[in-house]
């Protein structure tokens, strides 16, 4: 009998290793994962590029995880798992009251063919060359007599932080360097994570629940400061000048990595004015300018799949105009901004665009757009904005290369 059950064990695991085997190499490769909304590694390139910088060995890594079969069910139950040993997390997100969910592990950058893998801290090397480096900017900019303001936006882990039971000394400890390094300095830097933690405490709807962005509340925060920050407070558009449009089911990037399906969903608010059908969004590729929203800030085909978030500005290009095309038509001049970001930049920019004709860059993309005062001068920007995410100042080289 004894015999028999270690046979059964037997072929049931050999079954199970060959199959996942014959499956793995017969079901073609994803790309896209809507689930965890991103794309998926498929079998890299043999180059010798590849080979040399050694990047292929981590390539296959990634390949051989993204690509197995059943992922998503996998990942779903190794949540469960975790929760059920009382972590307080999955796959490195915290779960906290009412759902709020906030990535705690990342990939901290140290260099480039180094990383600090799956951490809560930093590098405070590598986040004091990208303070510095903006620092160096403000100089090279306040040479060329244009105003330069900074915004590193708050990680949802900082302004959460009251609803996990996790300590906030590292989220306490960047905002501290951030804010001693550019004041001291005399940079114009927006610092919001005391506002934001205040109004995330009183119930305001300021970051998502289950996304790593703000919320368009939370934009407008953002706006309004950054306004003030100019001195052009008088010209600050009130709340009460839009109508929010409630898109519901919205799941975010941070639901997609901890792999809960019982989080709820998340709203999406698009605050609508009654002249948005005025501007329009430009994307420049090479020489050539075309339209990816002919009227307003929305593009309306994401408001019905996963990646709800992309449908302010069409999602991520390497670099675009928002334009007022009626001022445009009557010959009208108006000053120009350049708005280097992430995508945390995108919902700010339906308000911003009131009082500027902006010049949009992308810190993340795959061209380099890091040369902001050649930028200025090329397209004669009389002010520029730096937007982007603190987890963008650890665990990459994007403000690091600005000049």
């Amino acid at each position: 009998m004894k015999r028999k059950i270690n046979i059964t064990v037997t072929a049931l695991f050999l079954a199970l290793i060959f199959g996942f085997g014959t499956a793995f190499w017969i079901v073609p490769d994803l790309t896209f994962s809507p689930e965890e909304n991103r794309s998926l590694q498929t079998f890299p390139d043999l180059t010798a590029e590849n080979w040399l910088d050694g990047k292929i060995s981590a390539q296959l890594i990634d390949y051989y995880s993204d690509q197995f079969p059943l992922r998503h069910m996998w990942v779903g139950l190794h949540a469960v798992g975790e929760l059920g040993a009382l972590r307080g997390e999955c796959n490195g997100v915290l779960v906290g009251k009412n759902g709020q969910l906030a990535v705690r592990r990342f990939d901290a950058y140290l260099s480039r063919f180094e990383r600090l893998e799956n951490t809560d801290y930093y590098s405070p090397a590598h986040v004091e060359k990208g303070l510095n480096a903006l620092i160096a900017l403000d100089e090279t900019l306040s040479a060329q007599r244009i105003p330069l303001c900074v915004l590193l936006a708050p990680r949802t882990i900082d302004v959460t932080i009251g609803d996990f039971a996790y300590p906030s000394d590292i989220s306490d400890g960047l905002d501290e360097t951030i804010r001693t390094t550019l004041s001291g300095a005399h940079v114009n830097s927006v610092e919001l994570l005391s506002t934001f933690r205040e109004l995330h405490q009183a119930g305001e709807y300021v970051y998502y629940r289950t996304d790593h962005h703000w919320t368009t509340q939370g934009a407008y925060t953002a706006y309004t400061a950054v306004m003030e920050s100019w001195g052009m407070q008088d010209q600050i558009l009130p709340a009460e000048a839009f109508a929010v449009k409630q898109i519901p089911a919205f799941y975010g990037t941070t639901h997609a990595r901890a792999g809960l399906a019982f989080i709820p969903p998340d709203t999406l608010e698009i605050w609508e004015a009654a002249d948005d059908s005025r501007y329009t969004v430009l994307e420049r590729k090479g020489d050539e300018l075309r339209a990816v929203i002919e009227s307003g800030f929305i593009s309306e085909k994401y408001l019905t799949e996963k990646d709800k978030y992309s449908a302010f500005l069409d999602g991520t290009h390497d670099l675009l105009f928002i334009l007022d095309k009626e001022a445009a038509a009557q010959g009208e001049s108006r000053p120009r901004l350049l708005l280097a970001k992430d995508s945390f930049a995108n919902s700010m920019v339906p308000f911003l665009a009131r009082h500027f004709d902006i010049l949009m860059v992308n810190l993340t993309g795959n061209t380099d757009y890091t040369h902001l005062s050649a930028l200025c001068e090329e397209y004669a920007c009389g002010r520029v904005l730096v937007v982007c995410n603190r987890e963008n100042l650890i665990t990459s080289d994007c403000l690091t290369r600005l000049h």
